[in-house]
């Protein structure tokens, strides 16, 4: 985050990239005053030459996170009354289906818009063979089916993307992300003189509570007897699928001992805990598991839409008609509940009271004493479960200790 005072906070920045991406006054060599560089932490996060800067302040007026946290301020009643409509869906191609991680959906609406000429170009990511991230404009519909994994890592989704769109002439576009991913380039596309007068964008939002740090991955590798920085496979083959790595083992993502990283929070970044729109609302359409039991049967793969927009509603309903992608209506209390009411509820209440506790940026907001120990027990549980997986303590732990644990703060995390 970049304040008025263009004073940076690593804590909250979520790397979108959006303010190098708006600097208007590059030095004669075509650098601009601002730039990405990795933290202690491994995150990227923007630094500013004060001896280039001419203030400008468009960094500050394109980053998308003091308007959020300072000028919002969300509750789950109001939030949930934002949901469009939703929908279980899935790829008709079952081959696709099988191996994408969102039953295929995703990259089957991504396709569709690119063969019917309604954007000229979809910008999403995925990992390479070498395990680099790589944001691409794909403009041909076979070609985005690269992007089909998850990606379980920070992504600067909008860094070089300004100059990208700007040289490929392309101006309807499609683009993929999270939902902090669909903040940045809502305002960038507003700051931007270019995108602001020649491009417009689609937007699909994924699903997200948490993303993770390098250290998560580090440890996957090594339940999976992987080499160090080796590329990781997640999700796909069938739901709920598997994490694998080439040459290595292979494990359920339902497996207990990866799946504790997630319910603990253990290896999460904290501007993830600034984040107050977990279902992607923000964008015209978001998309993500079907973690409900009615589905559970369904092996190839599953997926919940919700149509945030007229716009959203139109594409999901033609691509249905098309017989690209299955739909059937599904209700908002059923999505919430798919990707865990209590958690939903947590992350659309008392954001500045999060900022405070997680962040350490001093704005504690007035809030009801179990969401306050709410907050305390899982910052305490993250620290705690880190420290098992670094020193491999957790290996020791029998799974039945685990389930019961887990099942036990369930009931605790209840707002």
């Amino acid at each position: 985050m970049i304040d008025k005072d263009l004073k940076i906070y690593d804590s909250v920045c979520t790397g979108c990239s959006a303010c190098t991406e708006v600097c208007a006054f590059p030095d004669s060599e075509g650098i601009n005053p601002i730039e990405l560089i990795l933290n202690n932490n491994g995150l990227a996060v923007p630094r500013i030459n004060s001896d280039t800067c001419t203030e400008c302040m468009m960094c500050y007026k394109a980053c998308p996170t003091e308007e959020k946290i300072f000028n919002n301020n969300p509750t789950f009643i109001s939030y949930k009354e934002k949901i469009g409509d939703c929908f279980y869906s899935y790829a008709i191609d079952n081959e696709h289906r099988y191996e994408a991680a969102t039953a295929g959906v995703t990259t089957e609406i991504a396709a569709y818009l690119l063969d019917t000429k309604q954007v000229d170009g979809v910008i999403s990511t995925y990992q390479d063979d070498n395990n680099n991230i790589i944001t691409k404009i794909f403009t041909d519909s076979d070609e985005v089916k690269k992007s089909r994994g998850s990606i379980y890592r920070q992504v600067s989704l909008l860094n070089g993307l300004a100059k990208n769109i700007e040289s490929s002439g392309l101006k309807k576009l499609l683009v993929i992300g999270l939902s902090c991913h669909i903040e940045g380039l809502k305002t960038l596309h507003k700051t931007n003189k270019y995108l602001k007068k020649n491009v417009d964008f689609i937007t699909i939002a994924l699903f997200c509570k948490q993303t993770k740090m390098e250290e998560f991955s580090t440890v996957e590798r090594k339940m999976l007897g992987a080499e160090a920085k080796q590329k990781i496979n997640y999700r796909g083959k069938g739901w709920p699928g598997i994490t694998s790595a080439k040459g290595a083992k292979s494990l359920p993502f339902t497996n207990m001992k990866f799946s504790m990283m997630w319910s603990t929070f253990a290896f999460t970044p904290e501007y993830c805990f600034t984040c107050s729109d977990p279902l992607g609302i923000i964008a015209d359409i978001s998309i993500g598991d079907a973690w409900l039991h009615k589905y559970y049967t369904d092996k190839i793969g599953s997926s919940l839409i919700i149509a945030n927009t007229v716009k959203g509603k139109s594409i999901v309903n033609a691509i249905a008609k098309d017989n690209k992608i299955f739909i059937d209506n599904e209700t908002k209390e059923n999505v919430i509940i798919s990707q865990n009411e209590q958690m939903v509820r947590y992350k659309t209440e008392n954001i500045k009271y999060r900022l405070s506790m997680f962040s350490k940026i001093k704005n504690i907001n007035i809030v009801n004493k179990r969401y306050r120990y709410l907050s305390k027990f899982i910052l305490i549980q993250k620290r705690i479960f880190e420290y098992m997986y670094e020193k491999n303590i957790i290996s020791f732990v029998p799974n039945i200790i685990l389930k019961v644990y887990s099942k036990v703060t369930s009931q605790l995390k209840r707002i």
